[in-house]
């Protein structure tokens, strides 16, 4: 599992390591019932403050992404992951469509807009 922080993104630390633990979790690469690195060593790999990694995990924890084990630390949940995938889904979709309503009233061809999207996707990553 590699993790990137992009100290240039307006999007606060925290909610990028958030994103990046979903999307391995979505993907398989993060099993349900698999451990996560722990805070101190996660803050050391990534430079950031424990803090900001143990605010992410409990972020997490309530969403119910991660479940914290008493003297093992947090493992991705076993329950619930499809729920969670759909709410995810759902949010995105909703994203999707007004970016498709806005750029048909403005004028925007489908290749036009798909051009942009990729575009603009290389430069988040």
């Amino acid at each position: 599992m590699k993790i990137i922080i992009d100290p240039q993104d307006p999007c606060p630390k925290y909610r990028q390591l958030i994103l990046q633990i979903q999307r391995y979790i979505i993907s398989g690469t993060l099993k349900p019932g698999e451990k996560l690195t722990s805070v101190r060593k996660m803050a050391s790999m990534l430079r950031l403050n424990p803090m900001t990694i143990s605010r992410s995990y409990q972020n997490m924890e309530k969403e119910g992404w991660l479940t914290r084990k008493n003297g093992i630390g947090m493992i991705v949940a076993r329950e619930g992951l499809n729920k969670r995938m759909e709410a995810r889904f759902t949010h995105i979709e909703k994203t999707i469509n007004t970016l498709i309503m806005n750029a048909k009233n403005t004028g925007y061809s489908k290749s036009e807009i798909m051009a942009l999207v990729l575009q603009h996707w290389d430069t988040h990553e």
